[in-house]
C-alpha cells in the first residue's frame, strides 16, 4: 500500500510542476484530433455523438460587409458596417476618429481625368469638403436629391445641384445638364468633383457620359473603363440604358467617329488609379 501511495504522491506532484493552462491545452488540443480519427474510420454512434458534441462546442464566426442606407440611418448613409455573428461594427469614414483631422477624404473618392474630375459617395463632413479643397476641386455637383452636403461651411467651393431620385437613373436632360457644367468649369478652369450617396450609380452614369462626350468612347468602352476604376459601379441594366440613350442623343447628325483603343483605355484606367493611391497616401 505505501508502494502505492509514493506512485501516486509522484504522479501529482509531476502535474503540480506543469502550468495549468499547459495541461488544458494538451487536453483541448488531443481531442479534437481523436475526434476527427473516428469520424473517418468508425460510424457507429457512439462517435457519430462524439461528433455531435464537438460541432455543438465549436464557435463560429460569421463576418459579411453591408452598406448603410438612408433608409438604415440617414446620418450614417453611405459609411458601411461589418457583422459579426450578432455584433455589428460600423466603419467610419474617418480610420483614426479619436485624432482631430482638419481633412479626409469622402467614403469611394477616386480620380477619374487627374486635376479635372473625381468622383465619391456623399461628402458627409465638412473635413470631407476640405480634402476636396485640398485636392483642388473647386466646384462640386450633387445628384443627390433633397439631400445637400455641408457646402455653405466652404466659401471656396462652389456648388450645384442635379437632383436625380434614388435607384433612378439620370436622364438624358440632366445628363447633358452635368455636361455643360463640365464645359464651363473647364473654361473657367475649374476642376470638377460630382457625387451621388454610394458613388457608383447616378454618379457612375454621369461619368460614363463624361467619357462619351469630351474622349470620344463607345458606351460599352466608357462603362467598361469606369468599372475599372470605381469597382461595383453601373451594376443595373438602367444605368447601362441611360448611357446608351446619351450616345444615341449624342451622335444622331454627328459626323464626328466615336470608338478608341485598347491601350488608350488602359491608360485612362492606370492614371486614374495612380492619381488616387497617390492621393489618399
Amino acid at each position: 500500500m505505501a508502494k502505492v501511495s509514493r506512485n501516486k504522491c509522484n504522479i501529482l506532484q509531476k502535474q503540480s510542476s506543469v502550468p495549468s493552462f499547459t495541461y488544458r491545452a494538451s487536453v483541448k488540443t488531443l481531442k479534437p484530433r481523436q475526434m476527427v480519427k473516428s469520424e473517418s474510420n468508425c460510424r457507429c454512434e457512439k462517435c457519430l455523438s462524439k461528433k455531435d458534441e464537438m460541432e455543438d462546442e465549436t464557435y463560429h464566426v460569421y463576418t459579411r460587409m453591408e452598406d448603410i442606407t438612408e433608409q438604415d440611418d440617414k446620418n450614417l448613409a453611405g459609411a458601411r458596417k461589418e457583422i459579426r455573428n450578432d455584433l455589428t461594427v460600423i466603419i467610419p469614414e474617418n480610420p483614426f476618429p479619436e485624432i482631430e483631422v482638419d481633412a479626409y477624404p469622402p467614403l469611394k473618392f477616386s480620380w477619374v481625368i487627374p486635376k479635372k474630375l473625381a468622383a465619391m459617395a456623399f461628402p458627409r463632413h465638412v473635413e470631407n469638403l476640405k480634402f476636396l479643397v485640398n485636392q483642388g476641386i473647386t466646384h462640386l455637383v450633387t445628384l443627390t436629391a433633397g439631400k445637400k452636403p455641408p457646402v455653405n461651411d466652404i466659401a471656396r467651393l462652389r456648388w450645384t445641384e442635379i437632383p436625380v431620385e434614388e435607384f433612378e437613373a439620370p436622364t438624358v436632360e440632366q445628363i447633358t445638364k452635368f455636361i455643360d457644367v463640365c464645359k464651363r468649369s473647364d473654361k473657367n478652369g475649374e476642376v470638377v468633383g460630382i457625387h451621388c450617396r454610394q458613388g457608383r450609380g447616378r454618379c457612375a452614369v454621369m461619368l460614363a457620359c463624361y467619357l462619351v462626350h469630351f474622349h470620344r468612347f463607345l458606351p460599352d468602352q466608357a462603362m467598361n473603363v469606369i468599372r475599372m476604376i470605381r469597382p461595383g459601379s453601373l451594376d443595373f441594366e438602367e444605368q447601362e440604358e441611360a448611357v446608351g440613350k446619351y450616345f444615341e442623343n449624342l451622335t444622331e447628325n454627328n459626323p464626328l467617329r466615336f470608338g478608341v483603343s485598347g491601350d488608350v483605355m488602359d491608360e485612362f484606367i492606370e492614371i486614374a488609379r495612380d492619381t488616387t493611391k497617390n492621393a489618399l497616401l
